[in-house]
């Protein structure tokens, strides 16, 4: 047999992100080749066990698993910026213990999630007055409003399809989150700057700027606003 030489990619010819996806999460990464199609980055995926009810208890108890599922990225592989998406998840949580438990395993420039994200993306906007649309059960809900509430920000206008399974979540139809979300924002009457549609789970990519562009109001998701924070974070321009 002839052995043949071989030329290696220099490391750093493109941005590398990485993705810790909940185990029932059927939908970031679609969303995410969505978000990312015309951009020459690379993207790796390792995933974290999950029960299928959200809980406050099953979303906690992530924390156990979050240094161990970046341990499973590439041994070698170096990355620009590591987001755990997780929106739920990361509130129980808390954005700097994830941080704390991803970078333990794995040195990174950047560490995010969708709930930091989403805050910082309000911050970005102007945006003080948030409708917030979700698939959570109402303690989830509670909580989650509470804490955007804690950080400046007011939730005068909310509604949730109360589900506590994400394999269901994973199913809501575009169409169905488009058509409440449109009904929240009548409701609403002037009254929000935008609509925080929250869970990576829920299918929406489709109909975000629909909602914008038939509203006047800004419409984002937990998949949009982490993608946005993951890319400006390693500069890669991508709009909100």
């Amino acid at each position: 047999m002839k052995t043949i030489g071989y030329q290696l990619t220099p490391e750093n010819a493109q941005i590398h992100l990485g993705m810790i996806v909940l185990q029932s999460d059927v939908t970031i990464e679609d969303e995410f080749r969505r978000y990312f199609a015309d951009t020459d980055l690379s993207l790796l995926v390792s995933r974290i066990p999950f029960e299928d009810e959200v809980t406050e208890k099953t979303l906690g108890d992530m924390a156990h698993y979050i240094t161990q599922s970046t341990a499973l990225f590439p041994v070698a592989h170096t990355f620009d910026a590591v987001g755990y998406a997780c929106t739920s998840g990361a509130m129980q949580i808390g954005s700097d213990r994830i941080r704390q438990l991803i970078m333990k395993e794995r040195t990174c420039r950047y560490v995010s999630d969708p709930m930091r994200a989403a805050l910082l993306a309000f911050e970005s906007l102007g945006a003080k007055n948030i409708g917030y649309l979700a698939p959570y059960s109402t303690p989830v809900c509670k909580t989650m409003i509470e804490h955007i509430e804690s950080q400046g920000f007011s939730v005068p206008h909310s509604a949730s399809f109360d589900e506590e399974h994400d394999q269901v979540v994973g199913r809501i139809s575009p169409n169905t989150i488009y058509q409440t979300a449109i009904e929240l924002i009548v409701s609403a009457d002037g009254d929000i700057d935008a609509i925080f549609i929250a869970c990576t789970n829920m299918k929406c990519a489709t109909v975000l700027d629909r909602i914008t562009s038939e509203t006047g109001v800004t419409a984002l998701s937990s998949n949009k606003v982490l993608a946005w924070d993951l890319a400006r974070s390693a500069g890669v321009p991508l709009d909100l």
